[in-house]
């Protein structure tokens, strides 16, 4: 099964200049999942990668 990072993500949607690489994965992250315990490392499954892909909109869109 595939596993994916938030800074992965962020590169694919087309944030490759962030200062802290996968900031906008992460901010939308912390808000869908509230939970999260604060500074833990996220290891996204395909269907969270896809929410990702579906809710954080491409750099430039």
């Amino acid at each position: 099964m595939a596993t994916y990072e938030p800074a992965e993500l962020a590169r694919e949607l087309g944030y490759s200049d962030e200062q802290r690489p996968g900031k906008v994965v992460r901010d939308y992250l912390r808000k869908k999942y509230p939970d999260h315990r604060k500074h833990e490392r996220w290891v996204l499954e395909e269907d969270q990668a896809a929410d990702v892909r579906a809710n954080v909109p491409r750099k430039g869109d």
